[in-house]
């Protein structure tokens, strides 16, 4: 068609006319995919230029044509006409959202965070105009989609939670008008509620991420996102079912698109996580089938490398197969050759490397886990997983050789880990930290902070009596380890009735007796009461039936029973817990129990047999098991044997020493 006319001899009314047939045939070029139709935008734009409506259209068609892929640049004509028809009518709500729009993608496609800023100012002005247009709900339903969908891109660029609930509050009204909404829509919402969660360590964000994956869970994208969620859910409840639902997502994404890397990196992921924690060797051999399945769809990511090995090393570690070790020696050093930038990489090095020294007890392979570890700090400080591995590592250090130094470096590792992360696993294994630390160095404090930071984690963590009774056991212990210090019947009190309760739970938990007749034992020392030590003896019993040669059992038995011949006023029943405790301690120093010797001097000291003890006393010395001298004059058990001559000798050449 030739639009070469004449046109000032034309009427208004034949300008508009045609304006309008130069629109529709350049709109009908670009959508045909010709160029050419901006020059009939032009030839319309000089017959009515003060018609807006003229410059929206003409952005439009912009707009569509530079969605097309490797046409994006057209966006930039685009805005410029929208910018022309909100300046003739500042109130033209369709040119606000729609130029918002252009802007987002134009922000998507070049990754410039600038222009989502420019887009949130648009579609700002499209929502103060939202009241004064007559549109359906699904207009105003879209306009809070699209700028919920701005600000989760933003939120992403900054990591400001703010800016996250910025966007959760943009889907939220979106949501809320009668409007059904596209599965796109519920995973853009779940996406952002996903970022937000651990940031703000919100459970309720997690459950709302799973349920507006449900609603687009008939997507790949959906079905993953909603994996993702249940996965973050397992992470803060610890319940099973969640691990189930959460492989069952991971499966259902799989096998609508099978040739997703990604989607096998991450349920290999989840599945080396779970079972490096609770030592299940079954789901380290599936994450190791899933990484291989991630491998030969994408064998250039050292990331899954990584992973796969983390979960070789800790398999070969249960299982004692060492050469299930060197696998992952060789896969970790692939993934560092392709990809040592990467803090992902060494923190899957610093696990290889614990592993291997868990096997060998070797501790310099601990502090080669530590260098590697501390290489993936260097990379990215806001790693919080790094920190508590270089805080756990030390640990084993200091537990492996009652090194206090090591359990005090720990301390500061893991302080920064929950700083960046509040988890209930990071603050149980700094309370038990804490409580080792406290017994080493015989220090108060670190055992007040351990019943804070226990207290602290079962507050978080609900439901850990039903499914961490170890938490519980191990608090339990610290408990009971201060009271010897404040000598205060109330923390063994306390600490028997949570005892009580891990028992009731798990009948079988290994070494529940042996701990509360310990505690038992203490009150009893405590209160002077013989009702406590003979509740001491029946868990003693009990302990003794399942660990028939174990010695620490069996001395505490023994010198409980010595408690109970001191405190009776029945001779006949004092002389039975005698020979009952040196029959014991005879069967403890027998499996190796060096400790019983000294006991066993104080035992014949009570009964007035020096010779023997002086002999067992000698004994202690010799395998260095003697208390510190201050206490050995102290102890009212040697009041007897410290009055001859023997003992004043054996002193003497012991002060010598």
């Amino acid at each position: 068609m030739d639009y070469k006319l004449e046109t000032d001899s034309m009427d208004s009314k034949e300008r508009v006319v045609l304006g309008d047939a130069l629109l529709f045939e350049g709109e009908l070029k670009l959508l045909k995919g010709d160029f050419s139709g901006t020059d009939l935008f032009d030839m319309a734009a000089k017959l009515d230029p003060e018609n807006p409506e003229i410059f929206f259209r003409q952005g439009l068609s912009l707009f569509e044509f530079g969605s097309r892929e490797g046409k994006e640049k057209t966006l930039l004509t685009a805005n410029k006409k929208f910018r022309v028809a909100t300046q003739i009518n500042p109130e033209y709500f369709d040119a606000w959202h729609v130029w918002g729009n252009s802007l987002m993608m134009l922000g998507m496609t070049f990754r410039e965070h600038h222009y989502f800023l420019e887009a949130e100012d648009k579609l700002r002005k499209a929502i103060a105009l939202l009241d004064k247009q007559d549109k359906d709900s699904s207009v105003k339903s879209q306009l809070y989609w699209d700028f919920g969908v701005v600000w989760y891109h933003m939120a992403m660029h900054s990591t400001e939670p703010c800016d996250f609930h910025a966007a959760i509050d943009a889907f939220q009204k979106a949501a809320s008008y009668p409007e059904r909404l596209p599965a796109e829509f519920w995973n853009d919402f779940g996406n952002a509620c996903l970022e937000l969660a651990p940031q703000v360590n919100d459970i309720r964000l997690c459950v709302k991420a799973t349920n507006c994956f449900k609603q687009g869970s008939t997507t790949f994208e959906g079905w993953s996102g909603l994996a993702r969620a249940l996965q973050m859910l397992y992470e803060q409840t610890h319940d099973e079912d969640h691990f189930t639902q959460a492989s069952e997502c991971y499966s259902s994404a799989a096998g609508l698109n099978p040739h997703d890397a990604e989607v096998w990196e991450n349920w290999g992921k989840f599945l080396c996580d779970s079972g490096k924690r609770l030592s299940d060797p079954k789901r380290l051999s599936a994450a190791i089938e899933k990484c291989h399945r991630s491998y030969t769809i994408s064998s250039e990511n050292p990331v899954i490398l990584g992973i796969w090995a983390e979960a070789l090393a800790t398999l070969g570690e249960l299982t004692e197969k060492v050469e299930l070790i060197y696998e992952a020696q060789n896969k970790i050093a692939e993934a560092i050759e392709q990809g040592d930038g990467l803090h992902e990489v060494w923190y899957s090095a610093g696990v290889v490397c614990t592993s291997l020294g868990n096997y060998l007890n070797d501790v310099d392979c601990y502090f080669q886990a530590i260098e590697r570890f501390q290489e993936g700090v260097s990379l990215d400080r806001t790693q919080h997983r790094l920190w508590h591995a270089i805080a756990l590592t030390y640990i084993k250090i200091g537990r492996r050789d009652e090194d206090l130094i090591c359990l005090e470096r720990a301390h500061k590792f893991f302080m920064k880990a929950l700083e960046l992360n509040p988890s209930s696993f990071y603050q149980i294994d700094y309370a038990f930290a804490l409580s080792k630390l406290g017994d080493l160095s015989d220090e108060q404090k670190w055992l007040e902070q351990a019943v804070y930071f226990y207290e602290k984690a079962l507050n978080t963590q609900k439901n850990a009596i039903y499914i961490h009774p170890e938490w519980l056991f191990h608090y339990a212990c610290t408990l009971d380890s201060l009271g010897e210090f404040y000598d205060d019947d109330s923390f063994f009190t306390k600490a028997i009735e949570i005892l009580s309760h891990v028992l009731m739970i798990d009948p079988d938990f290994s070494g529940i007796h042996h701990r509360i007749a310990l505690t038992f034992a203490h009150l009893g020392d405590l209160t002077n009461e013989l009702d406590p030590f003979y509740r001491a003896l029946h868990h003693y019993r009990l302990s003794s039936k399942h660990e028939e040669d174990n010695d620490k059992v069996i001395y505490d038995f023994a010198t409980t029973l010595l408690h109970i011949s001191q405190a009776t006023q029945d001779h006949v029943e004092a002389d039975q817990m005698y020979r009952e405790a040196e029959h014991k301690l005879i069967q403890a120093a027998r499996l190796g129990n060096r400790q019983a010797f000294y006991q066993l001097g104080c035992l014949y000291s009570l009964l007035g047999q020096y010779e023997k003890a002086i002999r067992f006393i000698q004994k202690a010395s010799a395998f260095g098991a003697l208390p510190p001298v201050e206490e050995l004059l102290a102890d009212e058990w040697l009041d007897g044997l410290r009055s001859t001559a023997d003992f004043r000798e054996f002193l003497y050449n012991l002060e010598r020493k």
